[in-house]
């Protein structure tokens, strides 16, 4: 009786040890992932324990697709937030920025678009207010111009923007004033 105890303890450690060894290939994100950035280049695999791979891009995944939201970089890739390439609904446009970028704007933070038009020249015309052309879109890069003859950290910002906000950004991007980029708070 007690060498089938010792047998039986043997053998359920063991199965409990090679239980808490295994784990399961799901993807992470290298960088922060946008929507319509391609997963192919972008993820990479790393191990984690089978209770929680389920929720996760898995190794034999399609990876000719993109995110639907926003993952940072070393995050999980979520299945629930991949979509295919055609579902992306948003177009990137690339933003000059008036006024130096804030610190914390990068790829994948939301941010507001404000246009502030040039003061109007003549005594009786209206001074037109700054209001906001795009709201809570995302980020998509960043490219900064710091060099020494700018002076300061000036830069443009290409972001993701819906159908229909593209219209009153272009009119803005096209109109006598300048663009300023302003971070959403907790973004």
């Amino acid at each position: 009786m007690g060498l089938v105890l010792v047998a039986t303890s043997v053998a359920l450690g063991s199965y409990a040890v090679s239980s808490a060894n295994r784990t399961v290939a799901v993807y992470a994100a290298q960088a922060t992932l946008t929507p319509g950035i391609v997963l192919e280049d972008a993820v990479a695999l790393v191990e984690v324990s089978p209770s929680v791979a389920a929720k996760y891009l898995d190794a034999g995944a399609d990876l000719r697709a993109t995110v639907d939201r926003v993952v940072q970089p070393g995050e999980l890739v979520p299945t629930s937030a991949v979509i295919a390439l055609a579902d992306v609904d948003l177009r990137s446009v690339v933003v000059p920025a008036g006024a130096r970028l804030p610190d914390g704007v990068g790829s994948g933070s939301r941010v507001d678009v404000w246009f502030n038009p040039d003061a109007p020249t003549g005594a009786n015309a209206p001074m037109t207010p700054a209001h906001v052309v795009a709201e809570d879109v995302v980020v998509q890069s960043v490219a900064v111009d710091d060099s020494m003859f700018s002076g300061a950290e000036f830069g443009s910002v290409q972001i993701l923007v819906a159908n229909d906000l593209l219209p009153a950004l272009l009119q803005a991007m096209g109109s006598d004033g300048s663009l300023v980029i302003v971070p959403r708070s907790g973004a």
